[in-house]
């Protein structure tokens, strides 16, 4: 059982840099290390696909990892840094990947920008994550 994590999800955007930066000083702060997390939503259910949306779904899984891999090699920080990649709704995959790993805090970015309520998997996460969920604005999120 991996205790002491900190999941980050990503959209495996550019965005994703400051998120490893914010979970790398909690993972120091709770001497854990960072575990990096990506769900490729299926666009139909992947047990009743055909061969050509399993295909999609496999070339979309693939590309994340080397995504992942290019992540995991030039990753030169204090801490430990694990990736994960699965097919499934985005929402299930954080929360199962918190849950498995017992992980101190979930950190992921948000593109919401404007006035009123945000929108999008934030709020979801939140109402069923077991820790704490730091969330960043991707304009804060980005280079600074």
């Amino acid at each position: 059982m991996n205790t002491n994590a900190i999941v980050v999800g990503t959209d495996l955007s550019e965005e994703t840099d400051a998120l490893l930066a914010e979970a790398e000083r909690l993972a120091l702060a709770f001497q854990g290390h960072v575990v990096l997390v990506h769900a490729v939503e299926p666009i139909e259910d992947p047990d009743q696909a055909d061969s050509d949306t399993r295909a999609f779904h496999e070339k979309l899984m693939a590309n994340a990892e080397e995504w992942m891999e290019r992540r995991r090699q030039n990753w030169d920080r204090e801490t430990d840094l694990c990736t994960c990649v699965q097919l499934g709704a985005r929402v299930q995959v954080l929360v199962q990947e918190v849950k498995q790993r017992q992980a101190h805090f979930l950190v992921m970015g948000s593109p919401f920008r404007g006035e009123g309520p945000p929108v999008g998997i934030g709020l979801h996460v939140l109402a069923q994550c077991p820790c704490p969920v730091l969330i960043l604005p991707y304009s804060a999120a980005g280079p600074h």
